[in-house]
């Protein structure tokens, strides 16, 4: 089998798994539904990209062209702009003006808030300020926040009013796109899904919400003041990052390579973040923290000393360094070619290390 049909075989595996998450979010309560699938979007749209290229038709034509534009822009477009998302402004070049966007970003969202309220509800926030970061938690564990989203679904150009029902129909497009995917090869190289593959019991007061106030510094009721309000935000997304890839995609995903990419994603560019913050100077006055610090970027920089690896994690197509096996799992063989590690051993200390992370961000900006 050559590395096409290798890549070809590794996405059908992982599309299918897609297919079980998808029915299974949507069994979810409504509430908790509509916040989690947000936080997927990035990802669902890297399979997607995935199926286009790999699955181009005769004349090649990518299949998610028959879908309709969203607010001007095309499926296809929507889906290569949002999967790149996922890197969450991870770029060293660009830190300085990514931290401020995030800030910008949010500002403007505070001023389409308050825009249409009356002389007295301003006066009201004049008072006692105005909500504008909105921070979902799973058991405590922030694990998704709105300046993450507006991240995500940035590429639409919606405005607040209309952003809601672009969000929703490009994730039904995602769910037809899978389905219809799925459906050619059920009941002949895939089996066809049963009611309980995806049914996944949650208990509802495990998820909470809760607004703060960022933009106004007198009233901020989110962060400490040990670093600037502005990394400790653009931190703030990476621990949401790591707390959705360890307790969150549990909720979803069977132990799969679907789940073991996007977690080994999420640690990639969580730790890149924190590299590159440490060495813009942002972090330079938590002492304490630098050990810590400079230890998992050392780990993380062991993990990911072949720069192929990240790329096989980021697209389907394989690279050449990997040698089919039709005794192994693909993607275990694609891990253990680019690592020197195991698997299972790669996972045990990437999730020790998504805990560490986790726990340093929490320490630092609050």
């Amino acid at each position: 089998m050559d590395l096409l049909q290798v890549s070809k075989s590794q996405l059908i595996s992982e599309v299918y798994e897609c297919k079980k998450m998808i029915y299974r979010l949507t069994n979810l309560p409504k509430n908790i539904q509509s916040n989690i699938s947000n936080s997927l979007l990035p990802y669902l749209s890297m399979i997607v990209d995935g199926i286009d290229s790999l699955f181009l038709t005769e004349d090649t034509i990518v299949l998610s062209s028959k879908f309709e534009d969203i607010n001007g822009e095309s499926f296809t477009k929507l889906i290569k702009k949002i999967r790149v998302s996922s890197k969450l402004l991870t770029d060293k070049k660009k830190l300085r003006t990514s931290i401020e966007m995030l800030n910008s970003e949010i500002k403007k969202f505070h001023q389409e808030l308050i825009k249409d309220y009356t002389e007295e509800q301003l006066v009201y926030v004049k008072a006692f300020g105005q909500d504008d970061l909105g921070v979902f938690y799973y058991k405590n564990k922030p694990y998704a926040n709105s300046s993450q989203i507006n991240l995500y679904i940035k590429p639409f150009n919606s405005s607040v009013g209309e952003v809601g029902k672009d969000v929703f129909k490009f994730s039904m497009q995602v769910a037809m796109y899978i389905n219809e995917f799925c459906s050619v090869l059920e009941g002949q190289t895939l089996p066809n899904l049963k009611r309980e593959d995806y049914i996944t019991n949650v208990d509802c007061e495990d998820f909470i919400y809760q607004d703060y106030i960022y933009s106004e510094e007198k009233r901020r009721n989110i962060f400490n003041n040990f670093i600037d309000e502005r990394v400790s935000l653009y931190l703030l997304n990476m621990q949401c990052q790591l707390n959705f890839a360890l307790n969150i995609l549990d909720l979803l995903i069977d132990e799969h390579p679907l789940k073991y990419r996007i977690q080994l994603l999420i640690y990639y560019y969580s730790v890149q973040a924190i590299g590159f913050a440490s060495e813009s100077g942002y972090l330079e006055v938590l002492e304490e923290h630098q050990e810590t610090i400079t230890a998992v970027i050392e780990t993380h920089k062991r993990i990911f000393k072949c720069s192929t690896f990240r790329n096989n994690l980021f697209h389907y197509r394989l690279s050449q360094e990997i040698t089919p096996s039709l005794s192994k799992n693909y993607f275990e063989i694609m891990v253990e070619t680019l690592t020197s590690v195991s698997l299972e051993n790669l996972l045990t200390t990437v999730y020790k290390e998504m805990n560490i992370v986790e726990k340093l961000i929490k320490e630092i900006i609050y």
